[in-house]
């Protein structure tokens, strides 16, 4: 049985954080900074199965995400956003919610 690989992109205060926890692939970026080759990188490498990516970065890159998600056939790499250091973005949607309402059609 293989493992899968947890695999963050956001500030390097949360990648480092995140680095100390043992998640050896992970990506410094700036907010205003484009993920489309890290991204690429990560869904081609069948080992990564979780993408933990900061509420701010994918804010910024959200056309980037959005293409990758339409065009993916396999259920894995899971794409979760989180908060960063300033704390969660305010939304009228949670996209966590949005992500367990589109993979099991019911929302909790």
């Amino acid at each position: 049985m293989s493992s899968m690989k947890i695999a963050v992109i956001g500030d390097s205060d949360t990648v480092s954080g995140f680095r100390l926890g043992g998640v050896t692939r992970s990506y410094v970026v700036r907010v205003e900074e484009p993920i489309d080759a890290v991204l690429a990188e990560l869904i081609a490498d069948e080992t990564v199965g979780v993408i933990a990516i900061t509420e701010r970065v994918a804010d910024a890159n959200r056309s980037a995400l959005d293409e990758m998600t339409k065009g993916k056939k396999a259920v894995t790499p899971i794409l979760v956003e989180i908060s960063d250091k300033n704390g969660p973005i305010i939304r009228e949607v949670d996209p966590l919610k949005a992500l367990i309402k589109s993979a099991i059609g019911v929302e909790i």
